[in-house]
């Protein structure tokens, strides 16, 4: 095609004064399907069948005959009934070919249907948790006692809990350097017992070294970034049968920083109780 519109005047390039109407004529009877050009035979050799028909014994009278009548008759309607063939086979060949495209198109569609409420969902998911996060950070401030903080802590696990939907989370704050458990918090989903799980702070220090999420325990630790002047560091632990969604275990990475930045605000206005 692009040999066709090379050179004269069909030469379709801005500034080159041919209208965009005249371009788009030209294409359209370039590109005309031939099951119409066919069809356009088709209309002539029957408009050729019905003057012969009808001319023919008039002619005849006159005494001028080229070929007998049962003979002209003959080679137009096998002529009809070709074009009449190819026009069929045609016909199928398009039906066909739209057929596939409609599938395509159905299943594109379907494809982009998923993909648009996947889309959906995941900002329904980011405004609850943005929601949360913001209603949470109006009211935060350093806590005054011990229970205050607790309570702090308490909001970021059900928080945590609500968005990831896991039945229950314990944040233990852990001192890095003798491993001793400096203050631990649980929180319960309503519908869940308190779950009584086991592991030490060793093995939750080697889990978060190794960037081992989940034990074979199915008992996963979340290490908070951690700050380097202070030896304490805060860890997210929850109950995971499955693969965490990168989009909750980002926000749990959040959570468990939050934890400890309300711990150390408490140690550094009460010190170490």
């Amino acid at each position: 095609m692009q040999e066709i519109f090379s050179g004269g005047d069909l030469n379709f390039e801005p500034g080159n004064g041919l209208s965009n109407k005249r371009y788009f004529r030209f294409m359209i009877s370039i590109r005309r399907p031939r099951i119409e050009q066919f069809r356009n035979l088709f209309l002539l050799v029957f408009l050729v069948l019905v003057v012969t028909i009808i001319s023919t014994p008039l002619l005849v009278k006159r005494g001028f005959s080229f070929f007998e009548e049962e003979t002209w008759e003959a080679i137009l309607l096998l002529a009809q009934v070709s074009l009449a063939w190819n026009i069929f086979r045609l016909y199928e060949k398009a039906v066909a070919t739209r057929e596939e495209e409609i599938k395509k198109l159905e299943g594109e569609y379907q494809k982009r249907e998923k993909e648009l409420l996947e889309a959906f969902t995941y900002l329904g998911k980011i405004n609850v948790q943005i929601s949360l996060i913001k209603d949470f950070m109006k009211k935060i401030k350093t806590p005054k006692d011990r229970g205050e903080m607790k309570k702090y802590l308490d909001d970021i696990l059900h928080m945590a809990i609500t968005i990831s939907r896991k039945d229950w989370m314990t944040v233990r704050i852990i001192n890095t350097e003798n491993m001793q458990t400096v203050a631990e918090h649980r929180a319960n989903s309503s519908k869940s017992k308190e779950n009584n799980f086991k592991i030490g702070n060793r093995e939750m220090m080697e889990m978060a070294r190794n960037k081992d999420l989940c034990s074979k325990r199915n008992l996963c630790v979340l290490p908070s970034a951690g700050s380097k002047p202070y030896e304490e560091k805060a860890f997210l632990v929850f109950e995971e049968k499955k693969t965490v969604d990168r989009e909750i275990l980002d926000f749990l990475k959040a959570a468990v920083n939050q934890c400890e930045v309300i711990h150390t605000l408490y140690v550094l206005g009460h010190g170490k109780k």
